[in-house]
């Protein structure tokens, strides 16, 4: 699955002759997500997926990850001078083995140096199971309160989901079974061989259902195209390109011919220069035409392969 798949030789494209069809595409993008277990094991059910719920998080791992989650810029207008606000957590000294604390911080982006404002006191104490949110500091800017709840109630989802992690192991066990290629060490992306293609589908339909179940509401991406290797294929894709673009520069044609033959002035058809110019199958070039005087005209021709026409 991680063997290298060199993409030079190969075109992709979102029809085509199935003969000439080698495989597959696939890209996808999970973001950051938190899916109940309950509602991914049904949907991995539902779907012929191999499910993997994996362990369940610590309190520590979900208390760091729900604080480390609280992430707030605010930018504030007053008296025609704008300051910007960064909310966020950070840890506090640890006093004992039982109590996870982290302190909720208001950071002012200044020139030279940053001020640091605390905002409230965060903690779970693994003894009584009590989230706690104290020593709370009123503040203009920010909704110590409502940063607090958040904080809490990702807290809560953290220990009864699947995140990002684990949910990437499902997708990967399943790219495997479909005897995908990685494509990039960085990213997923994948090529499936045409034996397994008609399963991407499956696949783009899960990413589909899971971003519907996700509790964080951050978008999940995912796409694929065919890849084919034939060369009267690759030939007719590209005189169709090229059909496209001289349909598009016959358009631009028209247009600047209405412009010259108008006598337009617009700054956006003449330059300060004194030279109109005009879209030819060869690039741009200028005609004869407004802000252009005298029988006798020259071609320049400048480092980026424009022409012009100017007066002597």
């Amino acid at each position: 699955m991680d063997n290298v798949f060199d993409m030079h030789d190969f075109i992709g494209t979102s029809q085509g002759d199935e003969a000439h069809m080698l495989g597959k595409f696939l890209y996808f993008s999970l973001a950051n997500l938190l899916v109940d277990k309950e509602d991914l094991s049904k949907l991995c059910e539902d779907m012929g997926i191999p499910y993997a719920g994996g362990t369940r998080l610590s309190v520590g791992d979900a208390f760091r990850s729900a604080t480390g989650d609280i992430r707030e810029r605010i930018p504030v207008t007053a008296m025609g001078e704008t300051n910007i606000y960064l909310a966020y957590c950070r840890d506090n000294k640890r006093t004992s083995a039982d109590i996870l604390s982290r302190e909720l911080v208001k950071e002012t982006l200044n020139q030279r140096t940053n001020n640091y404002e605390k905002l409230a006191n965060i903690s779970y104490d693994k003894k009584d199971g009590v989230f706690r949110a104290e020593n709370m500091a009123p503040d203009d800017a920010i909704d110590v309160p409502a940063c607090c709840r958040k904080a809490e109630e990702l807290f809560e989802l953290y220990q009864k989901c699947a995140n990002r992690k684990q949910i990437e192991t499902i997708c990967v066990n399943y790219l495997r079974g479909l005897e995908a290629t990685k494509l990039s060490i960085t990213g997923h992306m994948y090529f499936v061989p045409r034996t397994h293609m008609d399963k991407v589908d499956v696949f783009e339909d899960f990413i589909g259902l899971l971003g519907g179940l996700n509790r964080r509401e951050t978008p999940l991406m995912v796409n694929s195209f065919f890849i084919i290797d034939d060369e009267k294929q690759r030939s007719k894709m590209t005189e169709e390109f090229y059909a496209a673009v001289k349909k598009e520069i016959a358009t631009y044609q028209e247009r600047c011919d209405y412009l010259i033959q108008s006598g337009s002035q617009s700054p956006s058809v003449m330059l300060s220069d004194g030279m109109v110019y005009y879209l030819t199958s060869r690039g741009f070039t200028t005609m004869k035409g407004a802000g252009i005087h005298g029988p006798q005209h020259h071609h320049k021709r400048s480092a980026d392969g424009i022409s012009a026409i100017s007066a002597i």
